[in-house]
């Protein structure tokens, strides 16, 4: 039986459909695929005798389950990285032959993301899926949320968050609601550019964290954005900075080789030709080239198809509990976030240096590809988050750096 509860979400929910064998970028292909336990008893208990054979041969019990409603087994990609269950035009035979009840809750549910912040529920898309990625991201509309009563089937909690318990009554947590809130105003605020819109954000909650639990609330209602805007400003010489740390990261984190995207590969080769840098000498050298590179970029395309970014950082502080989305501390979700924007921005004026040229289309392409390779990546997101911690680059001043 199908739950009928109170749902909070964006109202771009009710645009998307799944458009199945058609999609670009398939989920069931590069991905490890999770069955719960339910389902995965289901599978070997199924009459049919080649669909059976299939199961026993493709499915397995997962040896690092951490929830058995969750990842109690794994589907076994093939050599392409494809899920067996595929047919040659992309549609799954396990719901074409069953219907949708045998699918596992990951598959039934993706790209919805499902939260319970108190006694809400919270749905919204994942921009990894192409299509959620260009109903999001392509609306000039910002986003706004709706409540309703929703059915919510067989579903997969990603997060669960109580701020009424008593071991959050003397944290920021306490206030999750009212913080996450002003972050997505910051973020929805057109008057500023995206730059000041993130810095903005990082003073905000930066300032928070140091404040005695009883001034929060006063706090959030005196806090002006357009006057702590002001306070920066933007400086030149940091986008060459940029370039050289970017190219470490992309080095150190060996994306070329490491990665199981193909997509992300060829967009990696292409950056690392447009930027074509041999070692540091040659960043200090084309400094002057970077910096008017990434300033054209910026104002052609970032600043005139801002709502793309923004509807980005929405969706994300959203769907991922911001601020604590890395942790109990509000500024490493606010770093890491500003990180996966700089990192994301590097890409583009690298292709946008080799290409000669971008489109909103592209770029909307490039951020779906992005997430799914690099934010769905546990090890990337560690492995990021261990650098930024061991250089001691969680303040304020590397925020301004790679802003």
């Amino acid at each position: 039986m199908k739950k009928s509860v109170k749902i909070i979400y964006p109202s771009y929910i009710d645009k998307f459909q799944c458009i199945g064998g058609k999609c670009e970028d398939n989920c069931c292909i590069g991905w490890d695929i999770d069955i719960d336990k339910e389902t995965f008893k289901k599978y070997h208990k199924v009459k049919d005798e080649t669909m059976k054979k299939m199961f026993q041969k493709n499915v397995h019990n997962n040896k690092y389950c951490t929830n058995e409603n969750l990842d109690y087994g794994r589907i076994k990609l093939n050599k392409a990285k494809r899920c067996p269950f595929l047919d040659d035009e992309n549609y799954c035979l396990i719901q074409g032959k069953f219907g949708e009840d045998y699918l596992s809750s990951v598959c039934t549910q993706f790209p919805r993301v499902l939260n319970k912040v108190d006694d809400h529920y919270e749905i919204c898309l994942d921009s990894a899926c192409p299509e959620a990625a260009r109903i999001i991201l392509s609306s000039k509309e910002k986003i706004d949320f709706k409540e309703s009563e929703k059915s919510l089937g067989k579903y997969t909690m990603s997060g669960v968050l109580d701020t009424r318990l008593s071991e959050f009554k003397n944290t920021p947590i306490k206030y999750f609601k009212e913080i996450r809130n002003f972050s997505i105003k910051i973020i929805q605020n057109r008057k500023l550019n995206i730059s000041s819109r993130l810095y903005v954000l990082g003073d905000f909650l930066n300032k928070l964290e140091d404040l005695e639990i009883y001034k929060i609330k006063e706090f959030i209602n005196k806090y002006d954005i357009e006057v702590e805007s002001k306070n920066y400003k933007r400086e030149r010489m940091n986008y060459a900075l940029q370039v050289s740390f970017f190219k470490n990261v992309v080095d150190s984190l060996d994306i070329v080789n490491e990665t199981d995207s193909d997509k992300f590969k060829n967009y990696t080769k292409e950056l690392l030709k447009g930027y074509n840098i041999k070692d540091n000498d040659s960043v200090i050298e084309n400094a002057d080239e970077y910096i008017n590179a990434i300033e054209r970029y910026a104002k052609t395309y970032i600043e005139n198809n801002s709502y793309i970014f923004e509807n980005y950082f929405v969706n994300f502080i959203y769907n991922n509990l911001f601020p604590f989305s890395e942790s109990d501390y509000m500024f490493e979700g606010y770093i890491m976030l500003l990180f996966r924007y700089s990192l994301m921005r590097f890409y583009l004026v690298g292709k946008y240096i080799y290409n000669e040229k971008d489109s909103k289309e592209d770029m909307i392409e490039f951020i779906q590809v992005f997430i799914k390779a690099v934010e769905h990546d546990k090890n990337y997101r560690s492995e990021i988050l261990e650098y930024i911690k061991e250089n001691s680059f969680d303040n304020m001043e590397f925020a301004k750096m790679i802003l």
